[in-house]
C-alpha cells in the first residue's frame, strides 16, 4: 500500500509539472508516525534548472502558523499562561484603544479584532520586531474582542510571538528551538534561515491567476513572494508568515500531534482535542452543514467535526498554495509545498481526494 501511495502522489506531481500547473513541488505523508510518501517534482526556479529534492526549502507563508501555535500551546500545557488570562496582564502596552478585555484565547481563535494588516515603511522594517509590536499594541480592533472571528493574517506573528516572549522571558527563536525543533527533531523547518541554508531556498513565481501587484508599494498587497525574496525577511523570525520548510518536516510536525502518536507527542491528546474544538463567536454566521465547516480552533484551522464538535482534521494552509493537515481518522499527516504561487492550487483538492480513499477514510 505504501509503495502504491508513493507512486500515486509522484504521478500527481509529475503531471502537474508537465501541465505547467507547478514549477517545483513536494508532498510528504506520515502514516502512523512513519514517513510513507516523500515525493518531489520540477525545479527550484533558480534559473539553472536545479531539480527539487526532499531537502529543497520552500517558503510556506501562513502554513507555518500551526507550528508556532503548537509551541505556544506547549507553554499553556505547562501552566505558564492561562487561555482566559487578559493579554494586558502579560503585555501592558496592548491594553488600550478597546483591547483591554482581549484574552489569550481570543488571540489563538483569531477573535482579537486586530485583523487589519499592520503598516510598514520598508520591507526590511517588517523584521524590526520592536517597531511592529508597538504598532500592533497601539492598533484599534475592528470589533469588540471575542465578538467575532476574523483572520489576523500577518499580525499573528507579533500577537502570539510577543506573548510567548513575555511569558517565558526568552527570544522567540529560542522558544521555537526548545519547544518544536528539538523535541520534534526538525532541522529543515525555519523561522529565520541560517546563512549556510539560504542556497537551498526556492525562487517563487507569481502565478497568472493571482491579482496584479499594485503600482505603489510598499503595502501588504505588494507581492508577498517578493517580500519573501528579501534576505532580511528570510532570516527573520516572523511566524505569522515567513516559515521556510521542506514538506517532510512540516508533515512530521503534524504527525506528532495525532491521537495515534504515542512515542514523541508534542501535545497531549487532551490539549489537541481542546485546540480542535469547533466553537462560534457571538457574531459568527451559523455554519451549514455543521459537520463540514472550517474555522479556527486554538490556532489551527479545524474541520470535519465529530459528535462532540471536535474537528477531526486540523492544520493550516499558506499563501500561494502550501498546505499541511493532520487527519485523526486516517492516522495521517501530510504537507504540500510549491514555488508557483496560486490563487487556488489544484493540488490541494487532488491530494484530499486521494487521501479520502481507502484505507484512510
Amino acid at each position: 500500500m505504501r509503495q502504491a501511495l508513493q507512486e500515486s502522489v509522484q504521478r500527481l506531481l509529475d503531471q502537474a509539472v508537465a501541465a505547467g500547473e507547478e514549477i517545483g513541488c513536494q508532498v510528504a505523508v506520515f502514516l502512523d508516525g512513519e514517513l510513507v510518501v516523500d515525493a518531489c517534482a520540477g525545479v527550484t526556479g533558480d534559473g539553472n534548472g536545479t531539480p527539487v529534492d526532499s531537502r529543497t526549502l520552500f517558503p510556506i507563508f501562513s502554513a507555518g502558523k500551526g507550528v508556532v501555535t503548537t509551541a505556544f500551546l506547549r507553554l499553556v500545557e505547562r501552566g505558564l499562561v492561562e487561555l482566559d488570562q487578559k493579554v494586558g496582564e502579560i503585555w501592558p502596552e496592548y491594553a488600550c484603544n478597546g483591547k483591554e478585555e482581549t484574552t489569550v484565547r481570543h488571540i489563538l481563535q483569531h477573535r482579537s479584532g486586530v485583523c487589519i494588516r499592520i503598516p510598514y515603511d520598508t520591507i526590511e522594517q517588517i523584521a524590526d520586531w520592536d517597531v511592529m509590536c508597538a504598532r500592533v499594541a497601539a492598533a484599534k480592533p475592528v470589533f469588540p474582542p471575542g465578538s467575532a472571528t476574523r483572520y489576523q493574517t500577518i499580525n499573528y506573528s507579533w500577537l502570539l510571538g510577543e506573548l510567548a516572549q513575555r511569558i517565558t522571558g526568552k527570544p522567540l527563536p529560542q522558544i521555537l528551538e526548545e519547544e518544536i525543533y528539538g523535541p520534534a527533531g526538525l532541522r529543515d523547518l525555519f523561522f529565520g534561515v541560517f546563512d549556510r541554508e539560504l542556497p537551498r531556498v526556492v525562487r517563487l513565481t507569481r502565478g497568472p491567476d493571482l491579482p496584479p501587484v499594485p503600482e505603489d508599494p510598499p503595502c501588504w498587497d505588494f507581492s508577498l513572494e517578493e517580500i519573501m525574496h528579501n534576505r532580511v525577511i528570510q532570516q527573520a523570525c516572523l511566524p505569522g508568515f515567513n516559515c521556510i520548510s521542506t514538506a517532510v518536516d512540516l508533515a512530521r510536525h503534524y504527525s506528532l500531534l495525532l491521537d495515534s502518536e504515542s512515542r514523541n507527542r508534542l501535545l497531549s491528546r487532551e490539549m489537541v482535542r481542546a485546540a480542535c474544538a469547533m466553537t462560534l463567536a457571538p457574531n459568527d454566521p451559523t455554519p451549514s452543514p455543521p459537520a463540514e465547516w472550517g474555522t479556527h480552533g486554538l490556532g489551527y484551522v479545524v474541520s470535519h467535526s465529530d459528535a462532540d464538535h471536535i474537528g477531526q482534521r486540523f492544520g493550516h494552509s499558506g499563501y500561494g498554495g502550501a498546505n499541511a493537515q493532520a487527519w485523526q481518522r486516517g492516522r495521517l499527516a501530510y504537507a504540500y509545498t510549491c514555488n508557483l504561487m496560486h490563487s487556488n492550487a489544484k493540488m490541494r483538492p487532488a491530494l484530499v481526494e486521494l487521501f479520502e480513499g481507502p484505507p484512510f477514510h
